[in-house]
């Protein structure tokens, strides 16, 4: 399915605080104005990091028009709401049928923001592989 904004206004996953957004390839990013600059470091990182996976992320979402969205929030309680967790993670998720939603809030310093970056590959590579084996068992 092709990720719409009008889709993504429709979902518990939007807020009005996200005024800005930043599309390429399989990246939806979602966030204030006031956050551009983290949100421009995030989708680098995404980039540079793990070529691979950005790689694989660009295929996936060509062929099955969905999309990575990484929403930052301004609260970690945000975070906790809409996404429904009591865990004191850095990021949640939750796939939807648009893709996957990855919710975080502006990292406060450098070391916060690697730590988000690890925990969204990870999240990212066990998504693929979760994916791989139920098109496998098809």
């Amino acid at each position: 399915m092709a990720a719409t904004y009008s889709a993504f206004m429709t979902t518990r996953f939007y807020s009005p605080v996200f005024n800005t957004a930043l599309f390429d390839g399989p990246f939806r990013i979602y966030f204030s104005q006031s956050y551009e600059s983290s949100a421009l470091k995030i989708y680098h990182l995404m980039q540079t990091q793990n070529e691979e996976l950005w790689i694989h992320l660009k295929k996936w979402s060509s062929e099955t028009h969905e999309h990575v969205f990484i929403l930052m929030y301004p609260e970690v309680s945000d975070v906790k709401m809409i996404f429904q967790k009591q865990k004191n993670d850095l990021v949640e998720f939750e796939v939807w049928d648009e893709g996957i939603a990855i919710g975080m809030t502006q990292p406060q310093d450098e070391s916060e923001a690697s730590a988000q970056i690890l925990q969204i590959e990870k999240i990212l590579a066990n998504w693929i592989k979760n994916q791989k084996a139920f098109e496998l068992t098809l």
